[in-house]
C-alpha cells in the first residue's frame, strides 16, 4: 500500500471571520451593482431630456418641414436636381441597419 506524505493546509477560519469577509465581499458587489444602475438612470435621464429639447425646438420653428425649407430646396435645385434622384437617395436618406445582436 502506498504512503502519501501530502498534508493539505488547514485553513481556519472562524464563523465571525467567515461572515466578516462575506459581507466585505457582499458591499464590494452592491456598490458595483449601484453604479451601474446609477449610470444607467443617468443615461436614461440624459436621453430623456435630449428629446424634450428638440421637441420643444421643432415646436418653435418656423419652418417645420423639410420639403417647405428654402435651403433644402435650394440644395435640391443646384445639385441633386428633384427630391427622388438616385444622387438625392444616396447623399441624403438614411440606410436602415439591424442593430439588435449588438445589444
Amino acid at each position: 500500500m502506498a504512503h502519501y506524505d501530502y498534508v493539505e493546509k488547514a485553513v481556519k477560519v472562524t464563523r465571525r471571520e467567515f461572515i466578516g469577509i462575506a459581507g466585505v465581499g457582499a458591499a464590494v458587489l452592491w456598490t458595483g451593482a449601484y453604479v451601474a444602475t446609477d449610470l444607467v438612470q443617468d443615461r436614461n435621464k440624459y436621453i430623456k431630456m435630449r428629446a424634450q429639447g428638440i421637441y420643444k425646438d421643432d415646436e418653435k420653428a418656423k419652418v417645420r418641414q423639410s420639403h417647405n425649407n428654402e435651403a433644402v430646396n435650394d440644395v435640391y435645385k443646384k445639385f441633386a436636381h428633384n427630391p427622388l434622384s438616385p444622387l438625392a437617395e444616396e447623399l441624403f436618406h438614411t440606410k436602415y441597419v439591424n442593430r439588435t445582436k449588438l445589444v
